[in-house]
This record gives structure tokens, C-alpha cells and sequence, in this order.
């Protein structure tokens, strides 16, 4: 019986999307003596109840975690896979070793009154310990995973896995079908070139950090909406707005097409930081 709130969708012969109900998305790939998982969730207890769900699958033990990239909810389970190989980007490395970015995170978990914000207390951030730099090859149970890294975008260091012969990526929160990224500690000058690459992966599936496995249309939808995002807050600069303006302007602006996306009302609790990047 699967965690409560989850659906684990198998999307190819051991090749699984769980996907968490208003929460945050793992793969998990069945090799032929171990499993692979992708994204080790929010903190410890969310990451047992991950290894539970594969448990159900398989009772072969759990060898590799990918981490997408470095954000809190993809990746502070870590410690809960203690004789796993834990890759990541190596920049996805150097921002979970930041004592002041790990501080920060934890104030803003621990301060969220959430159910799980206690737990922010006593997660030991546990970075990945084997990084690489533009891309990555293996051959788990026979499949080929491409890892790649296309540049800075929603961090610095997101990762993409693509099984090219099955036409699947998982894209971490670079990218998701009908749903705004967290634009927080973003990219935005990177993110565009970044999504163009991403977009041009050929496949038929994917599977994002947050919310419904999405189609290619929907992978190329997400792109579009990161190159309106930041050619509205760039003619907005031009126009001499502040970013009070220019937050405004660029909400009216996306809203017929994007104003039904998930998280979209909470868009502009970021635009400034985008306008002082952008204008930068």
C-alpha cells in the first residue's frame, strides 16, 4: 500500500514516477541487483516512507539516490540512504556544504508551520559524494541514463535524467506541466538558454519535481513560459519601471495565459528578486 497521497505510476517495464499530491515527486528504477531513486524528499520521514514504497516494488536494496538539485524538498532524505551513492551536480554539492544557504533554509522550514517543520531541526544535510560537471553515463539494469547538466536555471545546479531509448527525462523543477517554479534563489538570465536545451531532449514523457508527468508539449510550454517570464520583466526594466511596476506589469501580463498554472498566485512574492537580477 503505497504512502497516502501518493500514486506510483510505472511508466516503463521497473521505471516508476511517484508522484506526492501537492508535495514533491521521486523516480525510482529497478535495476538488476539494486534500485536507483530520484530525489531522497523533503526530510527524514518523508524519505522512509519512500523507502517503504520500494519495498513494495522490489526487495532488492536501494545502491543509488540522484539528487535533481540541491532545494530542501528534493533533497534533505539524504541521510536516510546511508550505504547508497548519492549524485549530484557538483555546484548542487557546493550549495548543500554553504553553512549560511543551509541556515536559511532551515529558518525557512523550521518557521513555516508545516507538519513536518520540526523535523527541519534535526536533518543532518547529507550532500551528494559523487559529482560531475557537464555529464554523466550509466547502465543500471541493462538501461541507459544520461545525466546531464545544461547550465544555471531554477539553482545552479540542476540535473536532468534522460532514458533516451524509453524517451523519458526526469526534470527536477526546471520544468512542470502547467505549474510555476519557485523563483527564489533562480537563474533568470541562464534559465532561458538553459530550457532550450532541455526542450530540445527528444521525448515523449516526463517527470517533474511537482505536480502530473507531462508530455513534450508541455516540456516546450514550460520553456515558453520561462522566456515570457523574463522578456516581460526585461521590458519592463526598459520601460524604467521599479520593481514594484514591473511585478505588477508582468503578473497582468501572464495572467491570461499562465494565471491557471499551480502557484501561480504566489508569483509575485519573487518577481522582485528576478527585476534586481535581471536589471543587474
Amino acid at each position: 500500500m503505497a504512502t497516502p497521497g501518493t500514486e506510483i505510476v510505472e511508466l516503463e517495464t521497473g521505471v516508476f514516477a511517484r508522484l506526492h499530491e501537492g508535495l514533491t515527486n521521486a523516480g525510482i528504477i529497478v535495476g538488476d541487483e539494486s534500485v536507483l531513486v530520484i530525489d531522497s524528499l523533503r526530510v527524514p520521514s518523508f524519505a522512509r516512507d519512500l523507502i517503504k514504497d520500494v519495498k513494495d516494488i522490489t526487495n532488492k536494496p536501494i545502491k543509488f539516490v540522484i539528487d535533481t538539485h540541491s532545494h530542501w524538498d528534493h533533497s534533505w532524505g539524504n541521510e536516510e540512504f546511508p550505504d547508497a551513492t548519492i549524485i549530484g551536480h557538483k555546484n548542487c554539492y557546493a550549495e548543500m556544504v554553504d553553512v549560511e544557504w543551509n541556515e536559511q533554509w532551515r529558518k525557512k522550514v523550521t518557521s513555516s508551520n508545516d507538519p513536518w517543520s520540526e523535523e527541519g531541526n534535526i536533518v543532518n544535510i547529507t550532500p551528494p559524494n559523487m559529482t560531475f560537471e557537464t555529464s554523466m553515463q550509466m547502465y543500471f539494469g541493462g538501461r541507459e541514463l544520461d545525466l546531464k547538466y545544461f547550465g544555471k536555471a531554477h539553482t545552479s545546479g540542476d540535473i536532468y535524467i534522460h532514458l533516451p531509448n524509453e524517451k523519458i527525462v526526469f526534470t527536477g523543477d526546471v520544468a512542470q506541466d502547467g505549474g510555476v517554479p519557485y523563483l527564489g534563489d533562480c537563474y533568470p538570465v541562464d534559465w532561458p538558454e538553459t530550457d532550450n536545451k532541455l526542450a530540445a531532449l527528444p521525448i515523449e514523457r516526463f517527470v517533474s519535481g511537482h505536480g502530473p508527468i507531462g508530455n513534450h508539449q508541455a516540456l516546450q510550454g514550460a520553456r515558453d513560459f520561462i522566456h515570457n517570464l523574463v522578456n516581460s520583466v526585461k521590458s519592463a526594466i526598459a520601460d524604467g519601471q521599479n520593481a514594484t511596476q514591473a511585478s505588477e506589469s508582468v503578473i497582468n501580463q501572464l495572467t491570461p495565459q499562465y494565471g491557471s498554472w499551480r502557484s501561480f498566485d504566489r508569483i509575485g512574492e519573487n518577481l522582485p528578486s528576478v527585476y534586481e537580477k535581471l536589471k543587474a
